[in-house]
């Protein structure tokens, strides 16, 4: 009509009357549909979803779906059983439905223009159902059931999911490959004593027949020691988490807590998996807080084997080295607790630490991390001048909310770096990092009395930052080590050797106790890193 007008009132040989009497008739026609928004020209122009969700007796009930652009990725919480405006594109809509003790995972792909409808029906959902070909004694077992729906091809994964409550698991099929499944069973044992299993089954598209049976030969076993001593916790959990799949990595299957140290063997079907441990405990308020913990990465093969031990003892400060970035030094005071295993970050929170940079003999920078700040601390200062930098960080536990466990190893550490900086550089600190693990402990991080115990002392170099070049590592002049036997009041030398082509201190341990441990290496041109454990390792 609009076009019709203009074209008459503008064509050859119409008339000024006539171009005026067009324009008002396109305004007047203009107005009802800018003025009046329920009219017939608007409804025409808005794009809405309508998503019915029935559960498995056939009940309309209503639920807020997820619905995704899958062109944009945008995301939404949709109620059902109401329109909803959107713009125009192609959706997945993601529901999770219950009907009593069963839940019901459904997804469509459809797309919106105009009065677009969908249905998600729990009727048609299919037992999810994962298996063992020689299935474990279920007796005293605890069976977890996870699956998920996502959607598939971009970056970001929407998904939803849900657990097995006791009455069934389902999911509807739907064949769209944008969409993907992921279903997820752990058979666990909290008290540890019998072996865990955790199996993991993905597709694109989701299933007509969301089933598996695994044969336990298609299994990786992972050997795992939970260790007591310098945790500040009373106990610890166990669980496993996918990753790295195209849909479920946000499953989490819990497999064991226990108050005392434990060796258990958990069986996996291949690919990546996240092995959590978890430290917790009683707080003075009452509540359980989870101090600390391990997220171990872990691509496991078909009948292969793996070990894994957590909370062994002389945690110690971190493999993170001082940087120089664009003439600032920088060093974050927080990682002095970290397991010698897994060294690169503190095992549990909670520490107060104070550092010291001296250059020239004179401090010139001095950075306290009081304990529990918002954020990490960490100690800078503008290099001015070429030379010698000595940085020392003295840590302790603290942790007011809890009463720490008698006997806790660990309570205390500290680090010097004696190092050559340079204004207007990027780099790592030319030093080693130096970890230090006691061999042949027991369960509880005690050596034998009056038994001699190894130490490796393990020299790293880790780059500290994306912008800090790494250089050259420094060429190794000496590794020196001594023990104490009465909380670092007094220091004895100890004997390093090379074994197996790692430093090794052989340290002789008292008839009871704690050994406290110190430990430096120093290169050729003066440089060096001397680390200090309080309590290190107990004596049994």
């Amino acid at each position: 009509m609009f076009s019709t007008l203009i074209g008459a009132a503008s064509g050859p040989g119409s008339s000024s009357r006539a171009r005026v009497m067009a324009r008002a008739a396109v305004a007047s026609a203009l107005v009802p549909a800018l003025l009046l928004g329920a009219g017939a020209s608007a409804v025409a122009a808005t794009n809405t979803l309508t998503v019915t969700t029935l559960d498995r007796n056939g009940k309309k009930v209503t639920v807020t779906t997820t619905v995704v652009n899958l062109a944009n990725n945008e995301r939404r919480s949709v109620k059902s059983n109401k329109a909803k405006k959107l713009p125009k594109g192609t959706y997945a809509v993601l529901a999770s439905i219950r009907t009593g003790d069963t839940s019901t995972l459904g997804a469509r792909t459809v797309k919106v223009s105009g009065s677009s409808k969908t249905t998600v029906d729990a009727r048609k959902g299919k037992r999810v159902s994962l298996g063992l070909s020689s299935a474990p004694d279920a007796a005293g077992l605890e069976v977890q059931t996870i699956a998920q729906i996502c959607t598939r091809g971009r970056s970001t994964i929407d998904y939803v999911d849900a657990r097995d409550s006791g009455g069934g698991l389902f999911v509807v099929p739907n064949s769209s490959t944008r969409l993907g499944f992921a279903a997820m069973r752990a058979w666990s044992d909290q008290a540890g004593t019998a072996p865990h299993y955790a199996v993991m089954f993905t597709t694109a598209g989701v299933p007509k027949s969301p089933t598996r049976t695994f044969a336990k030969s298609s299994l990786a076993t992972v050997n795992v020691e939970a260790r007591r001593g310098p945790s500040a916790a009373s106990s610890s959990g166990l669980a496993v988490q996918p990753v790295d799949r195209s849909c479920g990595n946000h499953m989490y299957g819990s497999l064991l807590g226990a108050d005392q140290p434990y060796r258990t063997k958990v069986h996996l079907s291949a690919g990546k998996w996240l092995v959590r441990a978890n430290s917790y405990t009683s707080a003075k308020d009452g509540s359980t807080p989870v101090v600390g913990g391990y997220l171990v990465p872990r691509t496991v093969s078909a009948g292969e084997s793996y070990t894994l031990r957590f909370f062994r003892s002389a945690w110690g400060p971190s493999t993170r080295l001082p940087q120089v970035n664009y003439g600032w030094l920088s060093y974050v005071l927080n990682d002095m607790f970290a397991d010698p295993g897994f060294p690169r970050d503190s095992v549990e929170g909670g520490d107060k630490a104070t550092a010291t940079l001296k250059f020239g003999g004179k401090t010139v920078k001095t950075k306290k991390d009081r304990g529990w700040e918002s954020e990490m601390t960490s100690l800078e200062y503008k290099v001015k001048k070429s030379g010698w930098y000595t940085l020392t960080n003295d840590a302790s536990r603290y942790y007011p909310e809890i009463t720490f466990p008698a006997g806790m190893l660990s309570p205390k550490t500290s680090v010097t770096y004696r190092f050559k900086a340079k204004p207007n550089t990027s780099v790592t600190a030319p030093v080693y990092a130096l970890t230090m693990l006691p061999t042949g402990l027991d369960l509880d991080n005690r050596a034998k009395a009056g038994d001699s115990t190894n130490v490796q002392l393990k020299l790293s170099r880790p780059k500290a930052g994306p912008d800090a070049k790494l250089g050259k590592n420094p060429k190794v002049k000496t590794v020196t080590a001594k023990a104490s036997f009465d909380g670092g009041k007094t220091w004895r030398s100890v004997s390093v050797k090379k074994i197996d082509g790692v430093w090794t201190a052989q340290v002789g341990n008292p008839t009871s106790g704690a050994v406290s441990l110190r430990a430096r290496v120093t290169d050729t041109i003066g440089g060096y890193t001397d680390v200090t454990i309080i309590r290190a390792y107990a004596i049994g």
